[in-house]
């Protein structure tokens, strides 16, 4: 795709800074082979020279867990302590990660706010782990798999689920480790600018709801109804 040069570029399909001028040869195979990634990543290419649009990085997402045994307790089946967690390549833009586990744990659902993203727990079986990976405000998953965030008011897909059946024969009984990249978008100045401007009007919006003296009249009698019914 790139021919030596002493400028910097990016490759326009794993988008890895290179120090290239393009090959328009090679750039016109790859755009006939890869039709619909090639314009993807072109269209990404460009972004990055806009202030004003998302720009597009990496991230390197570990989960995985550990494993061993262990003599369960008189009257328990809990031979297994596992520990399940999440590690990404960075913290800083992970807002949360929810983790789901079976329903006969208390709690089942956990939220980690603060690194390290793990859980700790004894179990006689395996099962999988839904947790979901949720990015602060400004940044976005590049996934279809990712969705919006309930309650955040914005389409944003910033929250992405991933499952991990938990294992212990791995690695000789001691668990093991998924790793992905992932694309994070983060957002340009002009939508900064906009949710900004978004989030502080919603600040100083008020509510006001009009009942009119007749209705808690009819409110009242409801509930007398139900008092007596009971």
């Amino acid at each position: 795709m790139f021919s030596g040069a002493d400028t910097e570029a990016r490759c326009p399909m794993c988008r890895t800074p290179t120090s290239a001028t393009p090959n328009s040869t090679i750039a016109t195979q790859l755009q006939e082979k890869y039709p619909v990634t090639y314009q993807t990543r072109k269209t990404e290419e460009t972004s990055e020279d806009d202030p004003n649009a998302g720009t597009i990085e990496t991230l390197t997402l570990c989960i995985g867990n550990t494993h061993k045994l262990i003599s369960p307790a008189p009257e328990s089946q809990n031979m297994h302590l596992w520990n399940f967690f999440v590690r990404p390549s960075r913290t800083d833009i992970i807002d949360a990660v929810e983790i789901q586990l079976h329903p006969t744990f208390r709690p089942p659902h956990l939220r980690l706010t603060q690194a390290p993203y793990e859980v700790q727990r004894k179990g006689w079986g395996y099962f999988v782990i839904t947790t979901h990976v949720i990015l602060k405000p400004g940044w976005s998953w590049v996934s279809e798999d990712a969705e919006a965030v309930p309650f955040r008011g914005d389409e944003v897909k910033a929250k992405l689920p991933l499952d991990w059946t938990l294992d212990f024969s791995g690695n000789e009984g001691k668990g093991s480790m998924g790793r992905c990249r992932l694309k994070v978008r983060k957002e340009g100045d002009r939508e900064k600018r906009q949710r900004e401007e978004e989030d502080g009007a919603e600040d100083g919006r008020w509510e006001v709801q009009m009942v009119h003296d007749d209705e808690d009249e009819d409110d009242e009698d409801d509930d007398e109804d139900y008092e007596e019914d009971a």
